[in-house]
């Protein structure tokens, strides 16, 4: 298991950013089809024939917001589903995604947990994958050997997160920023959480969260709808009706001034992150402060944060920021590392150039440059069937509408100067959450 550092989370805005260089009118870019199984399951589908592909995606409102007392158990529970059923060992049902060339995987995050199965799209192929995959939803059991090697895997990507800064820093922002929140939970988990995760904990977290009422399908690639709609049924034969997760509340705006907080770390570099609450997925705000933050920093080479603080001083290595939109108020980011004596200068700087962006906002051809770059930047995050599905299972999580990638560019091109002065004195400089991880 292989810790990513949370450095590059800024990347997540790509699969719900797509437009063309062509004029303000909008175009049918997904054709998105929609409908319910018989047990109430929503089904996202998009019809994709260039290649002899499906990629199948059921996602559940199983994330690490819903951890409760048990920080890691909604990661350690997706890892587990392919490790033992009723009738398969874990190298059982391996094989027998292998011998069809299908790729199966579990992700998780504060939000939700997404188990996906790409496979060849002839029946010969596909049947057996999609019999294997079905199986997973319903029959797995958690053998108590498969436990023992998660958890040993678990631990070791626990202890190489504690050698990743910018993820010891990462953690630490979130428990600060959210507290009591659930978004507080750390998706790996901890050590003593881990360790005292059991067969019935599992068990208990699988059959409470893997139901018909708390799950949603898509479906991508070169099937006919008909087909699709019998796939869906399949996929929602295996489910439960059960009961929907609980929503995760709003967390609090942070009623504090800036504080910092030094973890003491061996490094000559000095990662710091500052930031507070941002905002949701469906935030009405969300265009003007996608735009603005190409400006501040999403931009990366061409943004303020970067030209202030790198380009013209030299005080970092990097400098970027973000809002990481979620279910309920994710976290407006600004991450930096920097060379220890420089740390002070570097997140001074930092900090005002932050005010005077604030204070001033962006110029109109700093607009026009975010919008170009917005724009024309990522047709590729939709040009792969991979690609579609990811912005599919977005689209239908948080239930967006259906164009919304069709009306993406006109949203983008509407933002004017005053929605972005507007939208960004939500984020007050005064009130800040500083990490400085180093010596």
């Amino acid at each position: 298991m292989r810790v990513k550092p949370f450095f590059y989370f800024l990347t997540f805005l790509s699969i719900f950013i797509i437009g063309t260089t062509q004029a303000e009118t909008s175009h049918v870019i997904l054709k998105i089809e929609h409908w319910s199984t018989k047990n109430g399951i929503p089904v996202y589908f998009v019809a994709k024939n260039e290649i002899p592909i499906i990629d199948i995606g059921v996602l559940f409102h199983a994330g690490s917001a819903q951890d409760n007392n048990s920080p890691g158990i909604a990661q350690f529970t997706a890892q587990m589903l392919d490790q033992g059923t009723q009738n398969l060992n874990a190298d059982q049902i391996a094989t027998r995604f292998e011998a069809v060339g299908a790729h199966y995987s579990a992700n998780t995050n504060q939000d939700m947990t997404v188990l996906n199965l790409r496979s060849l799209s002839a029946p010969q192929f596909f049947n057996p994958a999609l019999s294997t995959f079905s199986t997973l939803l319903k029959d797995a059991t958690f053998p108590d050997l498969a436990i023992n090697r998660i958890k040993k895997q678990m631990l070791i990507a626990l202890q190489q997160e504690a050698q990743i800064p910018s993820a010891i820093a990462a953690k630490t922002f979130y428990q600060t920023l959210y507290g009591l929140h659930p978004y507080a939970s750390p998706i790996l988990g901890n050590k003593i959480s881990i360790k005292q995760l059991s067969q019935e904990k599992l068990l208990n977290s699988y059959h409470h969260n893997y139901v018909a009422k708390n799950a949603m399908i898509a479906i991508v690639g070169n099937v006919r709808q008909t087909k699709a709609m019998t796939i869906a049924e399949q996929l929602s034969t295996m489910l439960a009706k059960g009961e929907t997760s609980i929503p995760v509340n709003a967390p609090l705006s942070s009623h504090f001034k800036s504080h910092i907080i030094k973890v003491p770390y061996p490094s000559k570099q000095t990662t710091i992150f500052l930031g507070q609450i941002g905002i949701a997925v469906k935030d009405p705000d969300y265009f003007p402060l996608v735009v603005g933050n190409q400006i501040l920093g999403g931009g990366i080479l061409t943004s303020k944060l970067f030209n202030e603080v790198r380009n013209k001083r030299g005080l970092c290595y990097g400098i970027s920021s973000g809002f990481k939109p979620l279910q309920a108020a994710g976290p407006f980011l600004i991450v930096l590392q920097t060379r220890r004596d420089q740390a002070a200068k570097a997140l001074s700087l930092t900090q005002q150039t932050l005010k005077n962006f604030l204070a001033k906002g962006p110029t109109p051809q700093e607009l026009q440059g975010a919008k170009q770059a917005l724009i024309g930047s990522f047709p590729s995050s939709i040009a792969s069937n991979e690609g579609i599905l990811a912005a599919t299972e977005k689209i239908g999580f948080y239930q967006l509408p259906l164009d919304y990638l069709d009306t993406y560019q006109q949203k983008i091109n509407s933002v004017n100067l005053e929605q972005i002065r507007h939208a960004f004195q939500r984020i007050k400089s005064e009130k800040m959450i500083i990490v400085m991880l180093g010596k």
